[in-house]
């Protein structure tokens, strides 16, 4: 199952893209209506729940905000 990480912004979510790219996590950055129940602009990160950790770590560390979480099954 992956994670979608909810951002408040198009820009702060595209960051994150390039900061966890940089890391060697894969991400993907989406929209849905399902982000937006739960706060934002409705963008966030889609990531592999292998990477579910890491990522929600470097995201903080970098200063962007994760607003909330929407499990996504495939």
């Amino acid at each position: 199952m992956d994670v979608i990480f909810v951002l408040s912004s198009v820009t702060y979510a595209m960051k994150g893209r390039d900061l966890l790219k940089a890391k060697g996590i894969p991400s993907l950055l989406t929209r849905s209506s399902a982000i937006r129940k739960v706060r934002g602009c409705g963008y966030g990160l889609q990531v592999q729940e292998a990477f579910r950790n890491k990522a929600e770590a470097l995201l903080k560390q970098s200063g962007i905000t994760i607003l909330g979480t929407v499990p996504l099954s495939r």
